[in-house]
Parts: C-alpha cells; structure tokens; sequence
C-alpha cells in the first residue's frame, strides 16, 4: 500500500494516512516530520519519506502537534532506531512520556456507538493500534518556541492551548508562509 503524498508549496509535502495526517518539510534529502500518524501506519510514513526523496535517517527532527496516539504513533520508533529527536511544546512533554494521558477513553467511544461512523472509525482505530500506549521517553520541548526552528522546512511552532477538558496543540507553520 502507497501513502497518499501531496506537495502543497516547495519542500512541503502533506501525506493521507489511515485516518489521519502528516506533513514532511524538505530541504534536500534532510527533513522535518510533523507528526507520524498511528502506531499502523508506520509503513506508511517510511514509503512517504521514500516518496519526497528522504529516509528515516534524513530525519532532523520529529515535531507533534499533541500526544494523541493518531499523531505519535511512530515518534518513539524513529528516535530509538534512528536518533531522531522528538520535539513539542513543553506542555505536551509529559503527555508524550505518558506521565499522564488526555485522550478519549473506550467508555466514552462506547457511549456514541449509536453515531454513524463511530463503529467503523472505531474497529479502524484498533487495527492501526491506536489503542496501544508508545510514550516518547525522550520526548523534548521546542528549543525555541517563539520562532523559527533551526529545522528543513524553518518551521514555526504555534501554541493552540485547548480548553479545561481538551489537551494543548502545537501546529508548525512554515517559515516562508
């Protein structure tokens, strides 16, 4: 199975995993991965990076946008196996270590069993381990936040704190946007 990659501006590419997405800045053969889709859809990501002219060990950093299991899925597995630094906003640290968790629990799936879609999302969700826990031990936060990052693709994080019952969220804009 081929990831669904898109280039949307020069070095950015977005890419449609299963129910879910990624984005990978390049420069060259060096690249910036934000977020790395569900534990599944690791086959997924490595074809992407394939695909833009780039490789797990052109990585020069994995940034998450939150520590849902849809967007840390492989962080853990990219920097055990290739160094590759994982990088978020200072409160998500924690979450992506798995000191806590702030995500949707079975019983509240359960609850909304009777809305279309939920079921099929739901069996999906399972099969690409989205259930299983991957925590990134070491996780680390954005070496400057209030800026460009020194990283293809000089993305800018962007602090989005959630509400009380949500969890906070970092996107990354690019540098020239």
């Amino acid at each position: 199975m081929r990831a669904e990659v898109r280039q949307v501006a020069d070095g950015t590419y977005l890419v449609h995993g299963s129910n879910t997405n990624w984005v990978i800045l390049t420069d060259g053969d060096a690249a910036t991965l934000v977020d790395t889709g569900y534990p599944g859809d690791r086959e997924l990501l490595l074809d992407s990076l394939e695909q833009v002219g780039s490789s797990p060990k052109s990585l020069t950093a994995v940034l998450i946008t939150h520590a849902h299991n849809d967007h840390l899925g492989s962080a853990e597995y990219l920097h055990s196996a290739y160094g590759t630094p994982v990088l978020l906003h200072e409160a998500e640290v924690p979450h992506a270590r798995r000191e806590f968790l702030q995500q949707v629990t079975v019983g509240d799936v359960l609850k909304n069993l009777w809305r279309p879609g939920v079921l099929p999302w739901m069996v999906h969700t399972i099969r690409v381990g989205g259930t299983e826990q991957h925590p990134v031990a070491a996780a680390e936060a954005f070496p400057n936040p209030d800026g460009p990052l020194d990283l293809p693709g000089g993305p800018i994080p962007v602090h989005t704190p959630a509400t009380p019952a949500g969890t906070a969220s970092s996107t990354c804009r690019s540098a020239g946007s």
